[in-house]
């Protein structure tokens, strides 16, 4: 407002002709021009400082379309990158976003509740890896080792479960996973329904009381089972319907983190009961012993079955 209007530079714009026009031809020699000269520039300024805040409103509304814009397309990209990415890949990447990890020790149980709700029992010798709070569009966990999960239901964020070798995608349900051992690994569900996809690609949709058996990254089978089974650990036992030697030892030899081996001459042998689930393996061995007439020899971390 410093400047005389005399130094103003009239440009195209309608109201720079008006006032150029009035300026040259229209001031009575009585009147104070001062004043209306002021409140002319005042008005133009106005009038100019109006569309500035137009242009650059409408250039932020345009920026703000184009990022949108970008944002989607970054998450479709996304979401096929992780679909077509194997999914040890994915874990490797997604490691900072668990800030929590609990290692369960041998012969014990631990019991997690998550900040959503679910429920995860680990047996023992499990990892399990859980953010403290859920970010993102989906929940997301690791575990090594079995663990049952009685998931929160939420359709808008599906709960992901990441293993070795595969991934459980589910949105509300009740499933077992074993993983000790990541070449043989095996999911039950026991309600609602659940997604697998594996790192070799497969996918496989599963209904309740089914089990589907993956080794080695790959679909290996799907069949209906009793769901009990493999879920009594929770309740301390091991239910033995005709269970061989060979997978009572392996069982076994992931829940107490030793290496049990067995005559040859058992291999046929089949178990029938309840056996507990003692503190110590040497306790529980002691059940096996008598169920199935042998002798325990232990070699520092290997246990031997030898057939009386």
């Amino acid at each position: 407002m410093d400047k005389d209007i005399n130094d103003y530079k009239y440009e195209d714009l309608p109201s720079d002709l008006k006032l150029k026009s009035f300026m040259e031809h229209s001031t009575p020699a009585e009147m104070d021009i001062s004043g209306i000269k002021k409140k002319a520039f005042l008005k133009i300024h106005q009038q100019e400082r109006k569309r500035k805040q137009k242009r650059i409103l409408m250039y932020v509304a345009s920026t703000a379309a184009t990022l949108l814009l970008l944002i989607g397309i970054r998450y479709i990209i996304a979401e096929d990158v992780m679909n077509s990415l194997p999914h040890v890949e994915v874990m490797e990447s997604m490691a900072d976003a668990y800030d929590e990890e609990i290692e369960v020790p041998t012969g014990e149980k631990m019991t997690l509740m998550l900040a959503d709700g679910t429920k995860i029992i680990a047996n023992s010798r499990t990892i399990v890896r859980y953010p403290k709070h859920f970010k993102g569009d989906c929940r997301e966990v690791y575990v090594k080792g079995e663990a049952y999960f009685d998931v929160a239901h939420d359709a808008e964020h599906p709960f992901l479960v990441h293993s070795d070798n595969f991934r459980v995608k589910v949105l509300g349900t009740k499933f077992n996973v074993n993983n000790y051992d990541a070449s043989d690994s095996k999911v039950v569900l026991v309600q609602g329904a659940v997604e697998l996809k594996t790192t070799n690609n497969d996918r496989v949709r599963m209904k309740p009381s089914e089990l589907v058996n993956l080794q080695e990254g790959s679909f290996a089978e799907k069949r209906v089972v009793n769901t009990e089974e493999y879920t009594c650990w929770m309740q301390g036992m091991i239910n033995l319907d005709g269970e061989s030697v060979e997978s009572v030892s392996q069982r076994l030899s992931h829940y107490y983190g030793v290496t049990i081996l067995f005559d040859d001459a058992m291999s046929a042998d089949r178990f029938y009961g309840k056996l507990v689930l003692s503190d110590h393996v040497s306790e529980t061995l002691k059940a096996i012993e008598t169920m199935t007439q042998t002798r325990i020899e232990i070699h520092g971390d290997t246990i031997y079955l030898v057939k009386e």
